[in-house]
């Protein structure tokens, strides 16, 4: 009984702490078993079509393909990647309704969004009427509108059946006469065989590249309709948009000395300089507003510079056609989602990432109690997984990639004696 009232009291603190903020909830059994019970039928229904394709060896591919990522999206909704958001998702739904309301000519019936628990700051239409936008990207996004757009864009991938014409052009390209004499010439030299393998590949992936480019530019001028027509005062906003993209990597906090010192100040545990030795990285010189982690190099956000013009000068877009304002719901929304990050990167076993973001945001707010709490938890499985000596499956090593801070983190971790971890863990548990 003491227990439950311990408890229950727990969860009167961080109510208290947090005012009427939901803490992201990733145990929902009703929506991820709705989500797969109506995936599935939309699967067979998806497969069954397929058979349309003439060519016998491509339809065959294609299907095989398809199955495969079919599979592979059922298993992420039951890993419980995709999420309902008691704040974001009503959001997503009004935007959506309003998209909607405003392109009446256009079939967006069918149109699905998913919040996905995925730590690239990313958005992707995944064909079959799917759009899937990672929470980080919520996060890095400035208002509403900027957000309207990016879901304007995926839908305008839908309507152009990007995805898998794409899928078809590669099928296409890998089964054609050319790549399969290439292929065989390439097994019958004696030497080099590899490099030649490789120089193939690379052209494959920039024909894609290529490709991809042409599909953003059609994406974003269809998608830049639909929001003129949903938002005609706030056009600007779509290439604000865009800009967000080429600058989201970007690590927008971080970690000195002095934080350090803050957050273990006046507690049981003391700050200890070699916390943040390292000679690893000495030879590196880094860059302001470095990547904080590596970015998959062929995400589809290429040459953002030129998008941006290109949509200017298609659609006549100049900076006197901006209405300012200050979207303070949406700035409330981010400002809360930040705790649900620390959360998304916990419950994705990121426990490394999750303790970075959780001190860059306790050295502002020591006192607040869930943060207190992620200290706890996320400590708590780095000492685990340190003793089963499989500490890297949690925490990167050190890399030229990321940032002095975070790579100044990474060492202040692994320089923890067992002991300070102890005594980090005592101090914080709850």
């Amino acid at each position: 009984m003491k227990k439950v009232f311990y408890i229950i009291g727990l969860i009167l603190i961080v109510q208290a702490a947090f005012g009427q903020h939901v803490v992201l909830d990733t145990v929902n059994d009703a929506y991820n078993n709705n989500l797969a019970s109506a995936y599935s039928i939309k699967s067979k229904a998806t497969l069954k079509s397929l058979d349309t394709i003439g060519d016998r060896k491509i339809r065959m591919a294609f299907k095989k393909m398809y199955e495969e990522n079919s599979a592979e999206f059922l298993k992420e909704i039951s890993d419980r990647k995709f999420v309902y958001h008691k704040e974001i998702s009503p959001l997503i739904t009004a935007i959506v309704d309003e998209i909607k309301a405003k392109n009446p000519a256009a079939n967006f019936d069918d149109i699905q969004i998913l919040l996905s628990l995925d730590e690239s700051n990313n958005a992707y239409n995944m064909g079959e009427n799917i759009v899937i936008i990672n929470l980080p990207l919520v996060l890095n996004v400035a208002d509403t509108y900027q957000l309207s757009y990016v879901i304007c864009h995926e839908i305008a991938h839908q309507h152009l059946d990007h995805v898998f014409k794409a899928l078809k052009s590669r099928l296409v390209k890998s089964e054609s006469r050319e790549v399969v004499e290439k292929t065989k010439q390439i097994k019958k030299i004696k030497y080099n065989q590899n490099t030649l393998a490789t120089a193939e590949i690379k052209n494959f992936v920039y024909d894609r590249r290529k490709f991809s480019r042409i599909n953003e530019h059609q994406a974003d001028s269809l998608g830049f309709i639909y929001f003129k027509n949903a938002y005609p005062e706030q056009i600007i906003k779509s290439l604000e948009a865009l800009l967000v993209l080429k600058e989201i990597d970007k690590e927008s906090d971080s970690l000195v000395l002095e934080d350090y010192k803050k957050i273990f100040k006046n507690t049981s545990v003391k700050f200890q300089d070699n916390w943040l030795q390292t000679d690893i990285l000495s030879s590196y010189n880094y860059q302001k507003n470095s990547k904080t982690w590596d970015v998959d190099s062929l995400r589809t956000h290429p040459d953002i510079d030129v998008r941006v013009d290109f949509l200017k000068e298609n659609f006549k877009i100049t900076d006197a056609e901006v209405k300012r304002f200050i979207d303070l719901k949406f700035a409330t929304l981010k400002s809360n989602a930040r705790y649900d990050e620390i959360t998304m990167l916990y419950f994705l076993k990121e426990y490394g990432k999750s303790l970075y973001k959780t001190m860059i945001l306790l050295k502002n707010d020591k006192e607040n109690v869930l943060l207190k709490m992620k200290m706890f938890d996320n400590f708590s499985k780095i000492e685990a997984y340190r003793k089963k000596y499989i500490l890297n499956r949690c925490l990167e090593t050190e890399s030229p990639n990321f940032t002095k801070s975070y790579n100044t983190y990474l060492s202040f971790v692994r320089n923890l004696t067992n002991s300070q971890l102890t005594q980090i863990l005592k101090h914080y548990e709850y």
